[in-house]
């Protein structure tokens, strides 16, 4: 699953963004086609092209800036299609440009099967949302945008909604969710992401970090909320962390070189082998307070899936 980033330009500019700061987005000489397509064809020799994910070679994560803003974006597309027929292409986009009916029916077209879309949502109207991502109009184009994929998408495609977990994302949560039940109950997965502080986002670090738990908790608290979504996902969650009924949502996503383990979670954690473990910017930015090891049983059936390692709750969902 390499992270294959095809521009480093953005069209919003949200404060929790893991890009680099200084300079990264005037890099565009660094992306032209022609450079592009010298890493399909190094990737597809089998040579190292990649920062994260190199290792995996069943599919891409197409990321950015904004990829859709590539000049050559459907020439790229149509590239990795043709050279990589039988990969899954997942584009992560802010969903602005997919507002052009058009050009959303070209990429659904172009990216074939299998496809995936993925597509933050901030707020649950242009006031919330357009303050996260400090672009006014973002609201109403990323709405239209997930429109257009409705419309377009081909038979087995699949669209995903992207929440970013951040202290100031948990204020606008409850009417997010309400949202996109009462609007995009037909999208396939809405994922949860607890925010990683890199890049960008370590200047707005004291705005944005809350621990896990407290991120949790709110999570917990949409309970009933999360259960009416087709899938509803749990990204970059310590176990420890997360309510126990809220354990068949966490899935593992994290690369090796991003984790690490505390004291007591090898030797005394007895779900050890099922948790993705600690982010290192958790560790360093908030000093990782609500990670420990758990020692008794929980209620749970556990899948054998590492990436997917809950698949159900067996216990009162009440007292969990």
């Amino acid at each position: 699953m390499p992270d294959f980033p095809l521009w480093p330009q953005c069209n919003i500019g949200c404060v929790f963004c893991s890009n680099p700061v200084e300079g990264y987005r005037h890099t565009t000489d660094k992306y032209a086609f022609e450079e592009i397509r010298r890493k399909v064809f190094d990737y597809k020799r089998g040579l190292q092209t990649f920062v994260k994910f190199d290792e995996v070679r069943d599919y891409f994560n197409l990321t950015g800036g904004e990829p859709t803003l590539h000049p050559d974006f459907l020439k790229i597309l149509a590239l990795i299609r043709t050279e990589f027929p039988q990969n899954l292409i997942r584009l992560l986009t802010n969903g602005r440009t997919l507002a052009d009916p058009d050009f959303a029916r070209r990429t659904c077209g172009i990216a074939g099967l299998p496809f995936e879309a993925a597509v933050p949502m901030f707020g649950g109207d242009a006031k919330s949302h357009d303050a996260i991502s400090r672009t006014p109009g973002s609201f109403a184009q990323t709405s239209e945008g997930l429109r257009n994929l409705a419309r377009h998408r081909k038979p087995g495609q699949i669209v995903e909604i992207r929440i970013i977990m951040t202290k100031v994302q948990a204020r606008f949560l409850d009417g997010l969710l309400d949202y996109l039940l009462a609007e995009f109950p037909w999208v396939d997965r809405v994922v949860f992401l607890y925010e990683e502080i890199e890049g960008f986002a370590e200047l707005y670090k004291d705005r944005l970090l809350f621990s896990q738990s407290e991120c949790a908790a709110h999570l917990d608290r949409n309970y009933e909320k999360l259960r009416r979504f087709k899938d509803a996902r749990l990204y970059h969650f310590s176990l420890c962390t997360v309510p126990t009924r809220l354990w068949p949502h966490v899935w593992n996503t994290l690369a090796g070189f991003k984790v690490t383990w505390l004291d007591g979670c090898r030797s005394r954690c007895r779900y050890r082998e099922q948790c993705v473990g600690v982010h290192r910017s958790y560790q360093r930015h908030l000093g990782a307070p609500d990670i420990a090891p758990i020692e008794a049983e929980r209620p749970v059936t556990l899948s054998g899936d590492p990436y997917h390692p809950v698949l159900s709750f067996d216990g009162d969902p009440v007292r969990a």
